[in-house]
């Protein structure tokens, strides 16, 4: 019955003398193709008495069939399991079942027996996923008529989306995240996907909208999930903005007056100064002038001498200087 030969009948005949077997625990478990997983094997000494042999097994082509019997005192395998396990199955502890290296095919129901005074028996469904084909999903855009800016997209230009996803197990639920000058924005998508055989395969999301207004700015985000253990994708940001408006003339910073020329401000500093300059030099003009028509006093040897402008009787040509020795 356990495939143990001579300790195989043994462990027969204790089955059936120490009790029935009986299913007291059943649970299931979620794997991802190429990770591994542990199986739970129910059991309480207290309850159950100590045990003598604990059996795995598989549901294959309608019938269990043994992948691990340990024996009282070993952790080794008594048995060579089907090819499908061979090398990939161990015990865990002291009787749960390690499973790695976990495929597709290995979706089905485990069984694991402890034989003791009550043998009680757990029974496993395992459920197993395959994550999608990264880097996906991802975001195919159309223009029409073609936009040669994605800066400057023409209005009445319909714009299309296409988010794709692939190779999951089952086939991944896409959603999308799309925002209108940072507002979210509805939309109505359609969805197709197809699987193979095994149940892996892809997805396929696309809707689109007609652009209607100036200067709005678009993004567009796809995501990719399944049930766990499958980890949600989500898509690079896809953007683009419409044209500007023709109609509005574009306002520059104050004081530009347009690429490469010289600001206002500028222009107003210079006249100032210009009109500062000439005030000066005017200013100055008029001060050395005035100053040469009045008389003035200059030191010559021991006496002040006064000048005065011609023809007045005080001028030089009317004066006598008086010798330097005159009192």
């Amino acid at each position: 019955m356990f495939g143990v030969h001579v300790a195989g009948v043994a462990v027969f005949l204790f089955v059936a003398v120490l009790g029935p077997v009986t299913a007291q625990s059943t649970y299931t478990r979620k794997a991802l193709t190429g990770g591994e997983v542990i199986l739970p094997c129910d059991y309480d000494q207290a309850a159950d008495g100590d045990w003598i042999v604990i059996t795995w097994s598989a549901l294959m082509d309608g019938s269990f069939q043994n992948l691990f019997v340990r024996t009282t005192g070993s952790t080794d395998n008594s048995i060579t399991p089907p090819a499908q396990f061979a090398g990939r199955v161990a015990i865990d502890g002291e009787r749960n079942l390690r499973l790695t290296g976990v495929t597709i095919a290995d979706e089905d129901e485990y069984r694991c027996i402890v034989t003791a005074t009550n043998s009680p028996t757990t029974l496993v469904n395992l459920q197993v996923f395959k994550q999608p084909t990264a880097p996906g999903p991802n975001i195919q855009v159309q223009y029409d008529p073609v936009a040669a800016d994605t800066t400057k997209v023409p209005l009445n230009t319909t714009v299309t989306f296409t988010c794709t996803s692939t190779g999951g197990r089952p086939p991944a639920s896409l959603t999308w995240t799309v925002t209108k000058g940072g507002s979210q924005m509805t939309i109505t998508p359609t969805y197709t996907s197809t699987n193979d055989s095994l149940g892996v395969g892809d997805t396929t999301s696309t809707f689109n909208f007609t652009t209607t207004e100036y200067s709005v700015k678009y993004d567009i985000q796809c995501t990719a999930s399944g049930p766990d253990p499958i980890v949600d994708r989500t898509s690079a940001t896809t953007s683009f903005t419409t044209e500007p408006d023709p109609s509005v003339t574009t306002s520059k910073p104050q004081g530009q007056t347009g690429e490469g020329g010289i600001g206002t401000g500028a222009i107003v500093g210079i006249v100032i100064g210009v009109i500062a300059a000439l005030a000066l030099v005017a200013a100055l003009v008029y001060f050395l002038l005035i100053r040469e028509k009045k008389p003035g006093k200059v030191e010559s040897g021991d006496a002040d001498v006064t000048y005065h402008a011609t023809g007045h009787p005080g001028a030089p040509e009317n004066l006598s200087r008086p010798s330097p020795n005159q009192p």
